[in-house]
């Protein structure tokens, strides 16, 4: 297996982990948010009210947990360039040539 198949599999693997713990985590919410609809006896308005709290909790905690889990798995194994790409992302230099000197694009005269 490759490197580049490696961190591929890893980076599905952590999409899939992010996804998972962010849907059980909104379930969890959803239904710590809702209780009082079960628990208690309230108007048609509360109710309506406390599932609508409850949807965006939901929704607000599944993506929080979602974006910290891929952040911190980019942090921990950050993406390298190609190769062959130099520190200014140039793909390509030929072999046997040497970088030019004045660190900036070639003008007219140059």
């Amino acid at each position: 297996m490759t490197p580049d198949q490696m961190r591929r599999d890893a980076v599905t693997v952590e999409i899939g982990y992010a996804v998972v713990t962010g849907a059980l985590l909104a379930a969890a919410v959803f239904c710590l948010v809702a209780s009082p609809v079960l628990l208690l006896e309230p108007s048609r308005a509360v109710q309506r009210g406390l599932l609508v709290a409850a949807s965006s909790a939901a929704g607000l905690a599944f993506a929080v947990r979602a974006v910290r889990v891929l952040w911190r798995f980019g942090r921990r194994h950050p993406r390298r360039g190609r190769p062959d790409e130099g520190p200014h992302g140039s793909a390509y230099r030929a072999e046997g040539t040497a970088p030019r000197r004045g660190g900036g694009c070639a003008g007219p005269g140059r």
